[in-house]
């Protein structure tokens, strides 16, 4: 169970304000003089605020208000049972509220039983018998009432607590003041100075460890550092600790396990649940046997604050058994891995503050009110959106800037841009210091290059850099350094400047000694005054808009390590001379020079992206053999695409709008881990691989190839292609071979004008659900895709139910055909193709798929019966169809948008079409006539249920 924390406007409060630290129940004619005043007294002088009703007159049968507020407000409740107190209403109602308090807010209930025996209020005997059996005449008309005092008795009596019984009473009462301040110490942590925004987590807490269960739990507090965790922890802890026999509060477990060990933290925590200082442990061994032993049928609360190792667990907590019944573990840290490998199911992931809660609290600690002064208020919310909701970070600046005017607060702003206040510096960096060599090289090229980029793309980047990012980047995240959002790489923006000032701090002064440069003034220092190192690893340099750039022709000579190059919107006015082999990413849009240079051997090489560059050809790059992402497009100097037989690992290969390109190699049609082939607009493609064989394929743009005439053959399966756009192609034909591409689901073949037929195999694609050709004006006809069989009826008995009186007609044509072609086709357009007739239809076989058809522009002169049996056809588009005389009638069930504009032959025959349309009372039918007249037809309404539209009318 994984529960993301959601903070809530402080103002709503669910954690239990104490005022009081004791409540004391008592009968006041027993007890008020001697043993109660005497325990007060004990109490008092401890420093326990201790309430004790002071009124010595008679009362009334009902409790006042005052003292039921008062039960409410305190942290613990002493019961006095002694002789005469099941005779006071007063005593016995207080005593049900106690126990309701117990239940509803945790209080922790504790009885004395004053020289009577604890059986005698259990089971109600002697004096305590004596007082119900006259209650229960007495209350004879509220029977329920006195059912709640002997229940409550009895809960009370079974609760542990003191028994005096003819001993001394202030030895007794020495007892119970040491057991209730030991009781008090342990839960009296500090947990912040202005809690705000912390009601939602503990309420959310709670929840989790249902603390009124038997079962052992362990629950865990993640997140990012500062953002409160062991706040919460802490108060969570304050509400609940009284209601165990044992509680510990370990603190910073990751600093004390390195500094002193884990012994230490064993003697801890035994010493703080036994309140004894004496334990003394050999070894972690015996230590865990000691906790095993001693706390197996004791109930406790645990807390382990800062935990950031497994082992630290298995020594301190490793089973649920090692603890009695009813124990509650919790433990914060800022790597789920680890409550994941320790099999913690409960995990609470805190949120950061809202804003108005943040700003709440960054106005507590800089003005110490809770709003800014109204001249404070924009800068108080440049601090709030700097801070994005981490707690201790606002805790911090508002303390620093508490009582600073308004320039110091305008300065120290401007200087947060630019780098980390110290102490949250050190706080973040906590757990960078605590990564792996390789994780941290990660956590630093996303800070400085890749926050916000596709995770599957910076993945492939990184495993060239041999990073192993599939199992660091899912480290990051288990220590709150990264999230993933939508597939894109997400990083605090805190955690984001930690990670630069780190690599800042690699060398303040000479930007080129440090790793990564990302910063635009930096980067240009570098590349124009030549100063760059064999330090650096990468380098982004990234313009809003396009701007002008002088590179020094030896820049890059000295970066021999240099794996990432980035730019964006920088026009250099020459190349460089001297590119690094280490290369993996290569991003240079309007790269100036025609070639790459002569001693760049990019074996390492996994993204080359260079669209809109002057580049004119790739002759001199051989060796692509890690390659994988390839993008040249624009590239309006390319001619052809050399041999990439080598590149066996290219993914993408994207070469849009290269205006100059006549071919590409035929080394391409094998490359059998291409998943994406982009060669849209190329307008002077002549020819592609006469083969396909790409069995990875999942998508072909040729679309704008307008000189481009054949098709592929296609070699085996490639049953991974999904779409195949050939758009505005002078492709005459597709081969019969395109029945391999079993995966097919989309062929857009708009404005194929050399288009002249389709193959039959083409119906075999038993996944095509869009065929789109539009604008295939020499089409003529479509391929009807059938088989035949003497023993099959025709298609028009899909059609019994609609009693049609026109399906003869269909019958004698058709009675041999058996549908077979396109089973899960969804939307076909056919508009503007020239076609005659459309008999075809009765070969389709996607009658319960086809939702759109497109026959509009066409020079059919009538539609076949068999129409209706598209039994989910949405959309049926007619438009243009000049010669169409003829709309068949359609079952009643039949759903459908009916667009026949400007069908012109339609209306002069109106009295057969729009009657027929009329009769069949079709459901939801909207027919569009946009025609030369106006005619309004009315059909009286015979049964309004099924019939929608009465009355079609069309205007000019």
């Amino acid at each position: 169970m994984n529960i993301q924390g959601v903070s809530v406007s402080s103002s709503s409060s669910s954690i239990p304000r104490w005022n009081y630290d004791v409540f004391l129940s008592f009968r006041g004619e027993d007890t008020r003089r001697n043993f109660t005043s005497h325990l007060y007294r004990g109490l008092y002088q401890k420093g326990i605020k201790t309430f004790i009703d002071e009124e010595d007159l008679s009362r009334g049968e009902e409790i006042s208000p005052a003292l039921l507020e008062a039960i409410e407000q305190s942290r613990i409740s002493i019961i006095i049972f002694s002789k005469n107190y099941a005779t006071s209403t007063w005593c016995l109602d207080e005593l049900v509220k106690i126990l309701e308090c117990r239940k509803s807010m945790g209080q922790m209930v504790r009885p004395v039983f004053y020289n009577v025996d604890p059986s005698e209020v259990r089971k109600q005997k002697k004096s305590f018998g004596e007082a119900l059996a006259i209650h229960e005449v007495k209350f004879r008309n509220n029977m329920q009432r006195v059912k709640r005092w002997r229940k409550a008795l009895k809960e009370a009596a079974n609760l542990s607590g003191w028994h005096l019984n003819d001993g001394h009473e202030s030895d007794f009462i020495q007892r119970i003041v040491k057991e209730i301040l030991s009781k008090l110490n342990r839960t009296l942590l500090h947990v912040a100075k202005n809690p705000v925004g912390l009601d939602s987590h503990v309420h959310a807490m709670t929840t989790l460890l249902k603390v009124e269960s038997n079962d052992v739990s362990m629950v865990g507090v993640h997140g990012i550092g500062g953002i409160g965790k062991t706040t919460i922890a802490k108060a969570v802890y304050n509400l609940i600790a009284n209601q165990f026999e044992g509680c510990s509060f370990l603190a910073n477990v990751r600093d004390i396990s390195k500094q002193y060990g884990l012994v230490q933290l064993q003697e801890a925590l035994l010493s703080q649940i036994f309140g004894d200082t004496n334990f003394k442990l050999v070894n972690e061994d015996r230590g865990i046997n000691v906790i095993r032993d001693r706390l197996s049928h004791k109930k406790v609360l645990l807390v382990l604050d800062d935990v950031d190792q497994l082992g630290q667990l298995e020594k301190l907590a490793g089973c649920k058994h090692w603890f009695g019944p009813g124990s509650r573990i919790i433990i914060t840290t800022r790597d789920q891995h680890v409550l994941d490998a320790h099999m913690v199911e409960k995990i609470y992931k805190v949120a950061e503050l809202t804003h108005d809660d943040a700003l709440q609290l960054l106005s507590w600690n800089a003005f110490r009110k809770s709003s800014p002064p109204r001249n404070y208020e924009e800068l108080a919310n440049c601090v709030v959106k700097y801070a994005k909701g981490l707690p201790l970070v606002l805790v911090v600046l508002g303390s620093f800037l508490c009582g600073r005017s308004e320039s110091e607060w305008k300065c120290t702003i401007c200087k947060l841009q630019r780098s980390l206040n110290k102490e949250v510096y050190e706080m973040l960096k906590v757990s960078f210091d605590g990564l792996e060599d390789h994780e941290k090289a990660i956590f630093l090229d996303i800070a400085c290059f890749f926050s916000g980029q596709d995770k599957d793309f910076v993945t492939r980047i990184l495993e060239g850099c041999d990073l192993y990012p599939v199992i660091g980047i899912q480290v990051l995240i288990e220590k709150s350094l990264l999230n993933i959002e939508n597939n894109q790489l997400q990083m605090h923006d805190l955690l984001q400047l930690m990670g630069r000032d780190i690599v800042y701090l690699e060398s303040t002064n000479e930007p080129g000694k440090r790793s990564r440069l990302w910063c635009n003034e930096d980067v240009l220092h570098v590349l124009m005054e030549n100063t760059g190192s064999n330090t650096v690893e990468g380098i982004k340099l990234d313009f809003l808009e396009d701007e002008d750039v002088l590179l020094s022709s030896k820049a890059f000579t000295k970066m021999k390590r240099l794996r990432l190059l980035m730019f964006r919107n920088a026009h250099f006015s020459k190349g460089p001379k001297y590119l690094s082999s280490e290369l993996r990413l290569l991003n240079w849009p309007l790269y100036p020079s025609s070639s790459m240079p002569s001693n760049f051997h990019p074996k390492k090489l996994v993204a080359l992206n260079m669209p809109q560059s002057k580049i004119k050809q790739l002759e001199g790059l051989k060796d692509f053999g890690n390659l994988k992402y390839m993008n040249l497009s624009y590239c309006e100097y390319l001619t052809c695409i050399p041999d990439l037989s080598t590149t066996v690992h290219l993914e993408s290969l994207i070469l849009k709008d290269c205006k100059s390109l006549v071919e590409v190699h035929q080394s391409i049609g094998s490359l059998d881990k291409m998943v994406t082939l982009d060669l849209a607009f190329c307008s002077n493609l002549r020819s592609l691989p006469s083969n396909l064989k790409m069995t990875s394929l999942q998508r072909l743009v040729l679309k704008g190839c307008i000189r481009l005439e054949t098709f592929p053959n296609v070699v085996g399966e490639m049953s991974r292609l999904r779409e195949i756009h050939l758009q505005e192609t002078a492709i005459k034909e597709l081969p019969l071979s395109v029945e391999y591409l079993a995966g097919l689901e989309d062929i857009r073949l708009e404005s194929c004008k050399n288009l002249k037929d389709l193959p039959r195999s083409i119906s075999k694609l038993p996944r095509l659900r869009n065929l789109v050709l539009f604008g295939c004006s020499n089409l003529g006809k479509f391929p009807k895709l059938c088989s035949q069989s003497d023993e099959l009826s025709s298609c028009s008995n899909v059609l019994t139910s609609s009693n049609l009186s026109k399906t003869q007609d269909f019958n004698h044509s058709t009675n041999s055909c058996i549908p077979i072609g396109f089973p899960v086709l969804h939307s076909l357009v056919l508009e503007n193709c020239n076609l005659f007739e459309v008999d075809f239809l009765a070969s389709l076989n996607c009658c319960s798929t086809l939702k759109s058809l497109n026959l509009s522009g066409n020079n059919f002169d009538s539609l076949p019966t068999c129409i209706s049996k598209f039994t989910n056809l949405k959309f049926l588009r007619l438009r243009n169809c000049e010669r169409l005389r003829q709309i068949p009638e359609f079952p009643l069930e039949f759903p459908c948008y009916v667009n026949a504009t400007g069908c012109t032959a339609l209306i002069e025959n109106k009295g057969n079409n729009v009657a027929n349309l009329l009769s069949s009372e079709v459901a939801s039918l909207s027919l569009f006539l946009s025609l030369s007249l106006s005619l309004s037809l009315s059909k009286p309404r015979t049964n309004d249920h099924h019939l929608c539209i009465t009355e079609v009318s069309w205007t000019i």
